[in-house]
């Protein structure tokens, strides 16, 4: 059987002039997400939609690749169409043959059958040299579902099973299933952040959301240990870097240790330990932003959910550093935060036990502080701030994903 997927934009269809700039990089995703698959199938726009060019291929394969690329952002939905093409079937002819339709409604009938169950046929035709109406098709076709399978009642305005049927110069398309996508923008096309990536639920959540809305997501990790090579796929931070991948695409993970501000701090057990550590982060994050390009610093903060994130020590963050910091989750409350890690398939790796490191800097975290108050402690407790960020960043590791696979792994010594 010869196939082809259909996808159908999300607010790109809303795009004025640069439409055509949005609508490329859907189609370079989805063309990069392809080939991690093995398929060098043909991806074109046309129109208000993207085609993916089958050809002859398994059912199943068909499936399991829209089943990915479903997950891409800017995407509304999808379909595998049985895909009949004008120059071989003459369907535009004053009496086209319809058998190979009629055949493969058929079959699509028999499939989806549902007792007690209503269905309807929706044909679309775009071209009016085609010998039927809309109406008359649909009724042809509904006869062809209710003389060859179990359907027994037709419902025009709210069917529970749908036929769907494009006519157009290029040929004839029948599909029943419509795949719901994530909508929002295609990745690379609103610029680059950098995420402070813990291992919980939260911070992983923010990334999605924000490769959602366009953007190129790295992320910056603070470890307590120096990992080994062999160790960092299996690392538990690693792993849900590799899964976001499978949406954003080209992610680097920068790994540092928190070993030198800790040891620092040790020294003064200073009372505001956690905003300071937080600022801190901020600060390594922001070098970083500056060797990568990225235009913004994203948290997975959410307000009052704990200590560090009162409005007061959010804005004592804020005023770190100059970087804008972006919180997509600031009003979500835990259960939606816990929902929307299920849906992008997170919950079960992020559930798995890990030390944040910002409970082992701090037992007693203060909920509020001063900007002022905390640049005297850095000024007169934390004097060599710079050499704590060069000694951190000295020992960074960094691991690049693509699409679920691991690409590369860079030491310190690699960047210099």
């Amino acid at each position: 059987m010869k196939y082809r997927i259909i996808i159908h934009y999300a607010e790109l269809a809303l795009k004025g002039k640069n439409r055509s700039h949005f609508v490329k990089r859907l189609r370079q995703n989805v063309r990069r997400k392809l080939l991690t698959l093995d398929h060098e199938w043909e991806v074109k726009s046309i129109h208000d939609r993207i085609f993916v060019e089958v050809g002859e291929a398994d059912e199943s394969t068909v499936l399991e690749a829209i089943n990915e690329i479903a997950r891409l952002p800017g995407i509304a939905w999808l379909s595998h169409v049985h895909w009949f093409e004008e120059r071989k079937f003459r369907f535009m002819k004053s009496q086209p043959d319809l058998t190979p339709i009629y055949e493969v409604i058929k079959k699509l009938a028999i499939e989806t059958y549902q007792a007690n169950k209503t269905f309807a046929v929706q044909v679309k035709r775009s071209d009016k040299n085609f010998s039927l109406t809309s109406q008359q098709f649909e009724r042809e076709l509904g006869a062809v579902i209710l003389q060859n399978s179990e359907w027994r009642d037709v419902d025009l305005k709210a069917a529970d099973q749908l036929f769907y049927v494009n006519v157009s110069s290029r040929g004839i398309a029948v599909h029943t299933n419509k795949i719901q996508g994530t909508g929002g923008l295609p990745v690379s096309t609103t610029g680059r952040v950098l995420t402070l990536l813990s291992g919980g639920f939260d911070s992983p959540v923010a990334a999605w959301l924000m490769a959602n809305r366009g953007c190129n997501v790295d992320f910056i990790h603070f470890s307590a240990s120096h990992h080994q090579l062999q160790e960092l796929e299996s690392y538990k931070v690693s792993r849900i870097v590799q899964q976001l991948s499978q949406v954003t695409g080209k992610s680097r993970l920068f790994m540092v240790p928190y070993t030198h501000f800790d040891m620092a701090l040790m020294e003064h057990g200073l009372a505001y330990d956690l905003i300071l550590f937080r600022r801190f982060m901020a600060r390594v994050a922001e070098r970083i932003m500056g060797q990568i390009e990225a235009q913004a610093l994203v948290t997975g903060d959410n307000l009052g959910q704990v200590a560090s994130q009162t409005l007061e020590n959010i804005n004592s963050m804020n005023q770190a550093i100059t970087a804008p910091i972006l919180r997509p989750l600031l009003t979500y409350n835990k259960d939606q935060i816990i929902e929307l890690s299920q849906q992008l398939e997170l919950f079960d790796v992020c559930c798995e036990p890990y030390k944040d490191c910002c409970a082992l800097i701090s037992k007693n975290p203060r909920t509020k502080s001063r900007p002022d108050l905390l640049e005297r402690l850095e000024v007169n407790h934390l004097a060599d701030y710079q050499d704590l960020i060069d000694d951190t960043l000295s020992e960074m590791t960094e691991i690049t994903y693509q699409f679920g696979e691991l690409v590369e792994v860079k030491t310190a010594a690699s960047h210099d």
